[in-house]
């Protein structure tokens, strides 16, 4: 499956700083409106559309939808796009590091833009907020070279991002129902770890000495945020990313195995089949082959 840094483009580390901003159509009608699949290694993408059809494959996973559309892609996402010609809109990426800064500007935030997601959004809804005018600066900003651009950058991207998921979420539950925003840090900080090290196995024990809290206090805030336990999470991970080299890679059934950090490639059969309802052979069939 190609990775690359943006679409077409050979594969670097982003700078902790990059944002880059574009119109849909700068990349897109390059390619007759259709971008094959491929994966982003440590960026973020939110694409936003005005109108026209939109075909969307995420992680195997297809969306077909009308804009205006948001679509929302976490690094490592494999996603592929066909678009109505001259669909407008914008593509957005930045860094995984802006990301995980972005709890300020609203709650749940980084937790949105960790789920790939194709959404759409109510005309009225964005009427009554200032996306759209915020993704017209935020475009006009990035063609720029003056001094402050990065600040401003930063600046519009949150706000943008914060406008988006005001339109985007279900409204808001009532005052004092949402987890304290110390449980949330935790539990992004603890899916931050996750990433990171989800093919190592490690205890539910190690993960919380290293954020330095018990294990009762972890569960606690994963079930209150996510509705989920942190051994869930992290089964979630591994699941998502045994789906991915099933789907696009010809890796054998055991090599996948070894690749997920299980030692055993009978258990990981038993894992995937426990939770996905088939085996991991019946799911590569199942899906078809997606490798060029």
């Amino acid at each position: 499956m190609p990775a690359f840094f943006l679409y077409g483009e050979s594969l670097q580390a982003p700078d902790e700083r990059v944002i880059h901003v574009e119109t849909l159509e700068a990349r897109s009608r390059l390619h007759d409106w259709t971008i094959r699949p491929h994966r982003h290694r440590d960026l973020h993408q939110v694409l936003l559309t005005g109108r026209g059809r939109a075909e969307v494959r995420l992680d195997g996973r297809d969306h077909v939808a009308r804009g205006p559309l948001a679509i929302v892609v976490p690094p490592g996402t494999v996603h592929s796009f066909h678009f109505q010609p001259d669909t407008p809109g914008l593509v957005i990426s930045f860094s995984n590091a802006f990301a995980r800064e972005l709890a300020p500007y609203g709650p749940g935030l980084p937790e949105f833009l960790d789920r790939a997601a194709a959404l759409e959004l109510s005309r009225t809804r964005i009427a009554s907020t200032d996306l759209d005018a915020l993704g017209a600066m935020l475009l006009r900003e990035f063609g720029r070279s003056a001094a402050g651009r990065h600040t401003a950058l930063r600046g519009l991207l949150g706000a943008l991002l914060a406008n988006l998921l005001r339109v985007a979420e279900e409204p808001s539950p009532p005052s004092g129902t949402q987890p304290p925003r110390p449980e949330r840090e935790l539990v992004a900080r603890f899916r931050q770890l996750v990433e990171r090290r989800y093919r190592e196995h490690a205890s539910v024990a190690s993960y919380a000495a290293e954020l330095g809290t018990s294990e009762a206090r972890l569960r606690r805030a994963c079930l209150a945020v996510t509705g989920e336990s942190p051994i869930e999470l992290m089964h979630l991970r591994l699941l998502v990313e045994a789906e991915r080299q099933l789907r696009y890679t010809s890796m054998p059934v055991t090599q996948v195995a070894y690749y997920l950090g299980f030692d055993d490639p009978a258990y990981f059969s038993r894992f995937f089949t426990r939770r996905m309802r088939a085996s991991p052979r019946a799911f590569r069939t199942a899906a078809g082959s997606e490798i060029d």
